[in-house]
């Protein structure tokens, strides 16, 4: 059994009275490198870019922002899938409280040449999308669907959807 007298022979844990070395290292280590690469725009940047002349028209207020995130989402929509589509939207604009078929017309016409003038080549259909507002923090989630993948023809894409459904 240990004793206090046997403890200072012991090396070890316990009663090696052998000064240790507490140095320590305060030096920082090298910063991490920041990629300075410029990235490409996501799919939910560009449709903000897009909605950006409705979105103004909205002001802070949380409930129109999301009001007109739809309206642009509608017309984006409509703008890639054409004609038809474009004068579904305008009789769905029409029906909105306040609004008249001249202001109908002319937000449609230009937010569809605005679609066509940034992102001809831009081809997803919107499925669904968030719009969270948390104190400071605005969240924005998109959802999409690419209506004409590349190296697919529109009758295979239709044989396609035929064989699917």
């Amino acid at each position: 059994m240990a004793s206090p007298h046997s403890r200072r022979q012991t090396t070890g844990a316990f009663g090696n009275n052998k000064p240790r070395d507490i140095s320590r290292d305060f030096t920082r280590p090298e910063p991490a490198p920041v990629d300075t690469t410029p990235r490409e725009p996501s799919f939910a940047d560009k449709l903000i870019t897009f909605a950006q002349p409705i979105l103004e028209q909205a002001g802070g207020n949380h409930t129109a922002a999301k009001g007109a995130m739809n309206v642009a989402i509608l017309i984006w929509n409509a703008a890639i899938e054409g004609g038809p589509k474009i004068q579904d939207a305008k009789a769905t604009l029409a029906k909105l409280p306040g609004a008249s078929a001249e202001q109908v017309e002319e937000l449609v016409t230009t937010m569809v040449a605005r679609k066509t003038e940034l992102y001809p080549e831009e081809k997803l259909i919107v499925t669904n999308f968030i719009l969270k507002f948390k104190h400071k923090q605005h969240q924005f989630r998109v959802s999409a669907v690419n209506i004409n993948p590349e190296g697919v023809k529109k009758a295979d894409l239709s044989d396609m959807v035929k064989v699917t459904a």
